[in-house]
């Protein structure tokens, strides 16, 4: 879950740790895993890594052994077209490589 601390990728965190039936596990990718927000993710159950979108070993590390990925840019960081056109486009690479089945 790249973006899990943020509104829309939080808000798919919830739901998923609240359906603990389901039985899917939370990786909850962030750029900061130390920030209160990853650490109460962490302390309901959420595998917390950090990510940077900007290196594709650690997007290829963030997703090896998922079934699933739901994908944030940060945009408003950078306010560059182009530079997320090239982050997306690298989660999109790792993704296939990593036989991501659902993105």
């Amino acid at each position: 879950m790249f973006g899990a601390t943020g509104a829309q990728g939080g808000g798919l965190v919830d739901a998923i740790l609240a359906a603990p039936e389901s039985g899917f596990t939370v990786r909850a990718l962030t750029r900061d895993p130390t920030s209160d927000k990853a650490k109460a993710l962490e302390a309901r159950g959420a595998q917390v890594a950090a990510v940077d979108l900007d290196d594709p070993s650690s997007i290829a590390a963030a997703l090896d052994g998922v079934y699933g990925a739901f994908v944030v840019t940060f945009f408003w960081a950078h306010m560059d077209p182009a530079k997320e056109t090239a982050q997306a486009t690298a989660v999109a690479e790792a993704a296939k490589a990593a036989g991501v089945q659902h993105i």
